[in-house]
């Protein structure tokens, strides 16, 4: 297998885990009574010990990560806006392998003029455009000029607002990360959500940040 044919295949594993994160996002961001029964809770915790191999890629913070997506997002179409920005670490890792907020990348963009939005992944220096289609955004996009938390600072915040205890407690979690520029709230706000999970019972610790002050807005367990 050639170095191309191995970076299209670790391409294609972050789209899957980037599909992934969104998935449990709109989980845990549901209400308690439209989650899932508690026999998926059981598959979770049969799975809490298969932890996953530290990745081989170095990454980069999120906002390094962007830089480098901005320019292939341009490429496709000049007017390209940021919409959202994911990251899945594998599961297992520990504080000292999440502090420095570098992981590879999905970045989805959109264009006004093509109504199309774009998925474009940045692996190490690696910079690849996944998919493009057809999208209607009926909210605003948030000037990403605002954003001020680089991934790093966020995850730092997520371990001193009882990150670290979580991890110790429950042992084998998943880290997901997810900037949105989506203004659906209408506060104008673009914010970092970061959600820790545990594989052995179904918690997770779920924070929302101010990607452009640093304001933690959420901070819960659940369930």
């Amino acid at each position: 297998m050639n170095r191309l044919e191995w970076i299209l295949g670790i391409v294609l594993v972050v789209l899957l885990l980037a599909v992934a994160a969104l998935s449990l996002f709109f989980w845990f961001g549901a209400d308690g009574d439209n989650r899932p029964a508690a026999n998926s809770a059981t598959v979770l915790a049969q799975r809490a010990d298969d932890i996953a191999p530290t990745s081989i890629f170095k990454g980069d913070t999120a906002k390094i990560a962007y830089a480098k997506a901005q320019q292939t997002a341009v490429a496709w179409q000049p007017d390209a806006q940021l919409l959202n920005v994911s990251a899945t670490w594998p599961q297992g890792s520990t504080a000292q392998q999440i502090r420095d907020g570098a992981s590879t990348w999905g970045f989805t963009f959109y264009s006004p003029a093509a109504q199309q939005i774009a998925v474009i992944s940045v692996v190490e220096d690696t910079t690849a455009l996944i998919s493009q289609g057809k999208h209607a955004q009926e909210t605003p996009l948030l000037e990403a000029t605002g954003w001020n938390l680089d991934s790093n600072a966020a995850v730092d915040t997520l371990l001193q607002t009882g990150g670290s205890q979580f991890l110790h407690d429950e042992g084998v979690t998943t880290l997901m990360m997810m900037l949105t520029t989506d203004n659906a709230k209408g506060d104008g706000r673009m914010e970092w959500q970061v959600n820790l999970i545990s594989l052995k019972n179904g918690r997770a610790l779920k924070l929302r940040i101010d990607a452009t002050s640093g304001e933690v807005l959420e901070n819960k367990t659940v369930p």
